[in-house]
């Protein structure tokens, strides 16, 4: 930014679906009298102009005058109301974006543009202003039963969730048996999650894990296991490209098959696994799955396999866990979602980045509850009984929640059809408000400004009223005006109109065609702020 009049502007990403975000305005040059046409009133609303998606066009929002000077950038639609009320401009504004009219109105390819000149001429409804301002009460009043709805089901989903952390730990406590009924599962001790002051369960040595982060001593009839005692522990094959090909192709999991206490098939790969190889990574009915790097909160994410890919291996972002005798494969698997929850997986993680890796070594010396075969299938019935109902109210909320954007667009719908509030014969009639105020009156005819350089959009020349197609010769245009000229001017000075589809797409045929050869891009040259410049100049 360069200039004697440093001002802070809005662009399009400063106008997100709840509002106006202001934490990042950035700011450029306008003098004076580019403020006089740039500069922000109280009362104007902001829409988007493009996006990357039709839908998020024209996402809008009312300037409170938040911040002084301040104007607005070419990413960003600026409507000044003069009939209608900035709140009931912002109702239909926002009506017209989830029922598809921006959407609709909207051209371009790759970035959908609105188009000032498009925006302008779709209509909207002038309702009186006594019952604008009715409309506004009411609909913003509902509007916040809306949120407030939200706000409670999103606490309610929260409490299901951490329900669901309690039930994992009373079984993994032994207090879910037929003798430990009347237990609560807040009043679960032990192998409760490590003290937060603490970074891993183990000490110097990897293999000797500390059994006393683990909480008091176990259920009479229990004893502890390490993880590799308890079953077999197993990483996965490494998939090379040597592996892609092969006569034995087989299906295999992988992290992005396993979620909790669930395998997804949407997305099964194949690669190659020898009869020698197969005998030990084929999984079989009862096997748990374990994610062995992931994010931290979701490493060791584990799901059983039931058979749902029928001869499938698995490969090794995964480790397998085949349960002995001694151990219900269902009771693992309540144990390691509780050991993902409450954090033990984390604890014992080595990460990389952002991502964790539960490493098998740890994972097999991990301490494991082992309650009698008979306990710990009453342990799994119960937890499954519980579980179950508890998803079913997860299912029930987040239902409702689903229902909530529905209940907006209805809202919306019924705001500018005049079906939301009662009219009043004594209102003052649209038309004579019309007639009273008049037109409103037109800034100064400009373009808002291009982006963060400072520099005004150049004028469009003038094309010939015989001229019926644009010219394809990009480098023609860029010699006759500099050499450079930002994507949207190119676009103008070439002779395209975003109003015409067909000419955005011949517009970008003819840059890709030159793009390597004659001309270069510098940036995205599907951004508006894109540069383009002839190649000979580079």
């Amino acid at each position: 930014m360069s200039g004697d009049f440093p001002t802070r502007y809005v662009r399009a990403a400063n106008i997100t679906p709840s509002g106006l975000n202001l934490d990042d305005l950035l700011q450029m040059n306008f003098t004076p009298a580019e403020r006089e046409v740039f500069g922000l009133q109280v009362g104007d609303v902001l829409l988007t102009e493009a996006s990357g998606s039709a839908s998020q066009v024209g996402r809008a929002a009312v300037w409170r005058g938040e911040v002084e000077p301040c104007c607005y950038q070419n990413t960003v639609i600026r409507f000044r109301p003069h009939l209608v009320t900035p709140e009931f401009a912002l109702l239909v504004f926002r009506y017209m974006a989830i029922a598809g009219v921006f959407a609709g109105a909207a051209r371009g390819v790759g970035i959908q543009h609105l188009g000032a000149s498009r925006f302008a001429e779709l209509a909207i409804p002038v309702p009186p202003l006594a019952e604008q301002k009715r409309i506004v009460e009411v609909a913003d009043r509902r509007l916040g039963e809306i949120r407030e709805a939200e706000r409670h089901l999103r606490s309610a989903l929260g409490h299901l969730e951490e329900q669901v952390r309690e039930i994992l730990a009373a079984a993994a406590a032994g207090e879910l048996g037929d003798s430990q009924a009347g237990v609560h599962p807040t009043d679960t001790g032990a192998i409760a999650a490590p003290p937060l002051g603490q970074t891993s369960l183990f000490g110097d040595e990897d293999a000797t894990p500390d059994l006393d982060v683990f909480g008091p001593d176990l259920p009479p009839d229990w004893r502890w296991l390490r993880v590799d005692r308890a079953g077999e522990v197993t990483l996965g094959r490494q998939r090379s490209p040597q592996h892609e090909r092969g006569q034995h192709m087989r299906p295999y999991l992988r992290v992005a098959n396993v979620y909790e206490n669930r395998i997804d098939t949407s997305d099964v790969l194949l690669m190659n696994f020898e009869p020698a190889e197969a005998a030990i990574y084929e999984l079989k009915e009862g096997d748990i799955l374990l994610n062995e790097g992931q994010s931290p909160e979701l490493v060791g994410r584990p799901a059983i396999y039931r058979g749902e890919v029928p001869g499938a291996c698995f490969q090794n972002t995964l480790i397998r866990f085949r349960a002995s005798k001694e151990v219900h494969p269902e009771y693992a698997l309540i144990v390691f979602r509780h050991y993902m929850h409450s954090g033990v997986f984390r604890r014992i993680a080595r990460w990389s980045t952002n991502i964790a890796h539960l490493g098998l070594e740890r994972f097999r010396a991990l301490p494991f509850p082992v309650p009698p075969l008979e306990e710990q299938s009453a342990i799994v019935a119960e937890a499954h009984s519980r579980l179950e109902t508890n998803r079913q109210q997860a299912s029930a909320v987040i239902a409702s929640l689903g229902r909530l954007p529905e209940m907006e667009q209805e809202l919306f719908a019924a705001a500018v059809s005049g079906e939301l509030t009662p009219q009043d014969p004594n209102d003052e009639p649209a038309a004579a408000l019309k007639a009273r105020l008049g037109s409103p009156v037109q800034s100064i005819a400009a373009e808002p400004r291009n982006g963060p350089q400072g520099s005004a959009m150049p004028k469009r020349k003038p094309r010939p009223s015989q001229q019926a197609e644009p010219t394809p010769d990009l480098t023609a245009v860029l010699r006759e005006n500099g050499g450079t000229l930002a994507l949207p001017d190119l676009f103008a000075l070439a002779g395209y109109s975003r109003d015409l589809p067909e000419h955005v797409e011949l517009f970008y045929l003819a840059l890709r065609a030159g793009i390597g050869t004659s001309l270069r891009v510098t940036g995205d040259e599907s951004l508006e702020n894109a540069q383009v410049g002839l190649a000979d100049a580079a």
